[in-house]
């Protein structure tokens, strides 16, 4: 029933996350796998979502810092990716709007963040949710929030200005 009801939305922020389809499936299957041990922990001072949420930011996080302990991830220049991805074509004019553009500008936002964006724009869930998942204030999460959306936005108004 757990799998059932919460693995494609925990494999979806696994994914926003860490940017990898093959390593988020790996943190879902490490999430399901540590449920036995960890539901001890849980209080039910939240909704059962929001703790198997928390279990998987707090794996995500754990992957990432590992690899980069390990010096397994690439530092890659946003250029290079932008051009790569977008090719040599113009920037979108006259109110298009490029969704790939949004995705570089989304990327280039730390994993934590990019993580607690899309849980509260994609999945809709409020800001004391996301509190309890990331164990901060709401008004820290709320200036998270407003400090990615405008990275998003100053990204992408920057790509378009020189492309």
């Amino acid at each position: 029933m757990l799998w059932r009801e919460h693995s494609t939305k925990m494999l979806n922020l696994a994914f926003r996350m860490l940017k990898d389809r093959d390593r988020a499936e790996d943190i879902l299957m490490d999430v399901f796998v540590g449920i036995p041990d960890a539901i001890r922990a849980f209080r039910g001072q939240s909704a059962l979502g929001t703790w198997l949420y928390r279990l998987t930011v707090n794996a995500c996080l754990m992957k990432l810092r590992a690899e980069k302990r390990h010096g397994e991830l690439e530092e890659l220049n946003l250029d290079t990716i932008v051009e790569e991805t977008l090719g040599k074509q113009e920037a979108p004019r006259n109110g298009q709007f490029d969704p790939e553009l949004l995705q570089l500008g989304l990327n280039a936002l730390p994993a934590e963040t990019r993580g607690m964006l899309w849980l509260k724009d994609a999945e809709d869930l409020d800001v004391k949710d996301l509190a309890e998942i990331y164990g901060m204030p709401d008004g820290t999460i709320k200036a998270r929030l407003s400090r990615a959306r405008h990275f998003v936005k100053d990204y992408i108004t920057e790509k378009l200005k020189n492309a």
